[in-house]
């Protein structure tokens, strides 16, 4: 009997995510806060935050004005440089990396980046330090990749845009079905200890290998 643990599918196939989001968050608080909340031991310099989100400049400065106001950032700086970072003192704070998170944290932003390979993916699984939330602004993001048609060039390119915009090096592991089915049978390996360490499922399902 396979003695994985159980394995958590955080929103995948499910689009009242990203419609959920959507009726929160404007499209500039969902990227500003993607990015904040998303990685909140990171501070971003301002031009950073304004590139990264990919809005205009005066509604990306308006809404960092809005969440510096309301305590739910602190402002640093560095030289004639301004820094933003989520506070972890307001009593907000753990509330909002969660709704992040679920909606448009890493997650969200890396499911969103394989959606263009979702018919070539048998499964993709979000495993290590970020599937623990545990992470730090440093922790590589890493994946773990089944299919039998896609190359490794294919799911870097494709992972390319989520890397910018996360400011992190995303690490796949690409397996074919067979190899991935060889691998779990044999229940011993890199692949136990991630199935072991409850993934997130982003696409597909343990159930069906």
């Amino acid at each position: 009997m396979d003695t994985v643990a159980p394995h958590r599918n955080r929103g995948a196939g499910n689009p009242g995510v990203s419609a959920l989001a959507g009726a929160l968050f404007t499209a500039t608080q969902q990227r500003v806060l993607g990015l904040l909340f998303g990685q909140p031991d990171r501070s971003f310099f301002v031009n950073e935050i304004i590139a990264l989100a990919g809005s205009g400049h005066g509604a990306v400065q308006r809404e960092l004005a809005r969440l510096a106001g309301s305590g739910l950032a602190v402002v640093s700086r560095v030289g004639n440089r301004k820094y933003y970072r989520a506070n972890p003192d307001s009593p907000l704070f753990h509330e909002i990396c969660g709704i992040v998170r679920k909606t448009v944290g890493i997650e969200e932003i890396v499911r969103g980046a394989l959606e263009p390979l979702s018919g070539e993916l048998t499964l993709a699984l979000l495993h290590g330090s970020v599937a623990r939330q545990t992470d730090t602004a440093s922790s590589d993001i890493d994946l773990l990749l089944v299919s039998d048609r896609l190359t490794l060039e294919d799911v870097y390119a494709a992972l390319a845009p989520a890397e910018n915009l996360l400011g992190r090096r995303i690490g796949p592991t690409l397996y074919t079905a067979e190899e991935f089915g060889r691998r779990r049978a044999a229940g011993a390996g890199f692949l136990t200890r991630v199935l072991e360490s409850r993934p997130v499922v982003l696409a597909g399902s343990l159930d069906g290998q």
